[in-house]
């Protein structure tokens, strides 16, 4: 008999500056990994995680914005989900199903800082950095969802076209094996 599978209930913040730029956090945890047991390497993502047992999406979102950015609640504007995907991964052993709600998210504030971080975060979760939407396009690391610059998704909310209901967003896409290449390059880059 197989396993039974986890779930992990999810928010991600699509989290804008006045610039129109979205924060991303580098992260490379090993133990993240596709459903078949590959590992991708260091990949970019929006901040964001558990929705812990009691919690609503907008509580979730404001303790896991505070703990990866320092940022509180009065700092943000945080909106309904726009986004929502589901994706099997290999989660420190388990297979998991990852069920995510993206919400977007406004601040005029760019001073984010990892200070806050749990201890489980602490050695995974390594920069913070604002990006445009060039930036990402052009960009040789990974970034998930892959599908983010899709027309659909960021460039939508950038043009202020939010969903009055959420859509979904297939997280099962993974990167071109081009992108993993230059990943490695850069990885290679950031040890020296």
């Amino acid at each position: 008999m197989s396993e039974e599978k986890k779930v992990r209930n999810s928010v991600k913040l699509i989290l804008l500056n006045e610039n129109n730029e979205l924060l991303l956090m580098s992260t490379d945890d090993k133990g993240i990994q596709g459903k078949e047991g590959n590992y991708n390497g260091r990949f970019w993502q929006m901040v964001g995680g558990k929705i812990e047992e009691g919690e609503t999406l907008k509580e979730a979102a404001y303790r896991e914005l505070f703990e990866e950015t320092g940022l509180r609640k009065e700092q943000v504007e945080v909106q309904d989900p726009a986004w929502y995907g589901e994706v099997d991964l290999m989660m420190h052993g388990k297979l998991t199903r990852v069920k995510q709600s993206f919400v977007p998210a406004r601040t005029s504030s760019t001073n984010v800082s990892l200070e806050n971080l749990t201890e489980e975060e602490k050695p995974v979760c390594t920069r913070l950095e604002w990006f445009s939407l060039d930036r990402i396009r052009n960009c040789p690391d990974i970034i998930y969802p892959v599908l983010l610059t899709d027309p659909r998704y960021l460039p939508a909310i950038l043009q202020g076209d939010i969903p009055n209901k959420t859509i979904p967003i297939d997280l099962t896409k993974q990167p071109e094996k081009k992108t993993q290449e230059k990943q490695t390059e850069k990885d290679d880059e950031w040890e020296r």
